[in-house]
């Protein structure tokens, strides 16, 4: 690699990073699901394995997921202050994408002016700026785009120990590496379809990866395949609410979020690969795109994730877009413009991504420091044995800083009539009677409700409509108010 593109390289690699962090630190506390992640990577520190039975999740439950993350993290914990490394880590973890997509454009198209481009896309992608989000993806995309460039490389020997050693641990830390294996037997399609042979060596490296893949996700989800059946394929989400966890944004909003300008080049780079028979690199990154539109449109991954992943595929094939822009021009010999397209392009990218990308973190889904204190409250002052009933997403807040029952959290696997509780939940802030509100409360042994300015804004109210002095006594009076169910149905 030349000097001066390594030079580049890291200048876009220290920018990306530095203001990914100025903007987790603007935000002082985290997003809502990342209460999950810290609670379990506290319990790898503190006993060395994962909480699987967990006393106060839905009052007490069986808990499955994949540990890699989460013991990655535990290693960073034993030397930092957890929440400090939940800041850092993660966004050092999505910076150094910048570093793998050039390497891959670079690969593909053999230009070091489009491998810059494509990282310079990666580093200010508007959809990866979830800078105060602790999950398992911020070392799932990095992961799987080096698992993808070593098997771009796989005849070198190296890359095939760093791909068997990436893909292994992406099978312990995400369940959405089915991306690459569907985007695999897409590319095997593909390529049986154009007449274009695929290696022996890829055609082994796909078998293993399959079984390999499928045996660990046997060992983990088996009791849950049993007991949920096909409902396990949507993780057992409550049907009233499964259009959040697979929602399909406004086509527009999407596309801002990937940015326009590589979804443009994409589409253009899509139809010269398909029709005009291209490499087979670019290929394999058509496959990948293909594998992702699937599982978004059947709901088998979450939408952020498949839109994260969607738009690095378009940030490297950017590259070959901007290398046959160029080799156009040459053609028509056009060649006075050249020296103005590298600069058009950084303005244009400049104006579509980085406004973007600072209003997708600055309105990040984050509690409030006066929600946390309140949650906090709990344990101090609350009975042990009885739970507490906040809004779903919230749930995690109370396990997690008030050490008490919920009613609910977004970890559905394994529990029963998610839709009855899920019914009785927002029942409890929407109801005008209070018999009804103490029965539900009565049946889940909850002593407790919370109600914060999100659950006031989310159902519209001012107060809960069945609250009296007699049966609820309001004991944490500020912007979240916490009551005190004082009353047993039988007795009014």
């Amino acid at each position: 690699m030349q000097r001066k593109v390594k030079y580049w390289l890291i200048a876009i690699l220290f920018i990306t990073l530095a203001t990914r962090l100025i903007l987790a630190f603007t935000t002082p506390n985290f997003t809502y699901e990342s209460y999950f992640h810290l609670k379990q990577v506290e319990e790898i520190t503190a006993t060395g394995l994962p909480l699987y039975e967990d006393p106060l999740s839905y009052g007490g439950r069986e808990l499955i997921f994949l540990p890699g993350f989460h013991y990655f993290m535990a290693f960073f914990d034993i030397f930092l202050p957890l929440e400090l490394a939940a800041k850092i880590i993660p966004n050092i973890l999505l910076s150094l994408l910048v570093i793998i997509i050039f390497l891959i454009s670079k690969k593909i198209t053999n230009n070091n002016t489009a491998a810059l481009l494509s990282a310079f896309i990666t580093g200010f992608l508007p959809i990866l700026f979830q800078t105060s989000s602790f999950t398992p993806e911020s070392l799932f995309l990095p992961l799987v785009f080096l698992t993808i460039y070593a098997f771009i490389r796989i005849k070198e020997k190296k890359y095939l120990t760093i791909y068997i050693i990436s893909f292994l641990a992406l099978s312990l830390i995400s369940s959405a590496t089915i991306l690459l294996l569907i985007g695999f037997g897409i590319y095997t399609l593909l390529s049986l379809l154009e007449g274009k042979k695929t290696s022996k060596s890829e055609n082994e490296l796909i078998i293993f990866s399959l079984f390999f893949f499928v045996w660990i996700q046997f060992l983990f989800y088996k009791n849950t395949f049993l007991t949920e059946g096909v409902s396990f394929i949507w993780q057992n989400v409550p049907k009233q609410i499964i259009q959040l966890y697979f929602p399909t944004l406004p086509v527009l909003q999407a596309i801002v979020l990937v940015s326009v300008i590589p979804f443009l080049a994409g589409i253009y780079v899509v139809y010269q690969s398909l029709f005009e028979l291209k490499g087979q690199k670019a290929f394999l990154l058509i496959s990948f795109a293909i594998s992702t539109t699937l599982l978004t449109w059947f709901r088998l991954i979450q939408f952020r994730l498949s839109l994260a992943f969607f738009g690095l595929i378009l940030a490297i094939l950017f590259a070959s877009f901007y290398k046959d822009l160029l080799a156009y021009l040459q053609k028509i010999r056009v060649t006075k413009i050249n020296k103005y397209i590298l600069p058009t392009m950084i303005i244009v990218f400049l104006l579509t991504m980085i406004f973007p990308a600072i209003s997708t973190s600055l309105k990040q889904n984050t509690p409030t420091d006066e929600q946390i204190i309140a949650f906090q409250w709990l344990e101090e002052n609350t009975i042990e044995k009885y739970g507490v009933v906040a809004l779903l997403e919230e749930g995690h807040l109370i396990t997690y800083y008030g050490k008490r029952k919920n009613l609910m959290d977004d970890q559905f696997h394994l529990i029963k009539n998610t839709e009855k509780r899920f019914q009785n939940l927002n029942s409890l802030f929407v109801t005008k009677f209070e018999t009804q509100a103490l029965g539900i409360l009565e049946e889940y042994n909850i002593k407790y409700i919370i109600l914060t300015p999100k659950a006031k804004a989310k159902y519209d109210i001012k107060k809960l409509g069945y609250y009296s002095g007699k049966c609820f006594d309001k004991i944490y009076d500020q912007e979240t108010r916490i009551y005190l169910v004082e009353c047993i149905l039988g007795e009014i």
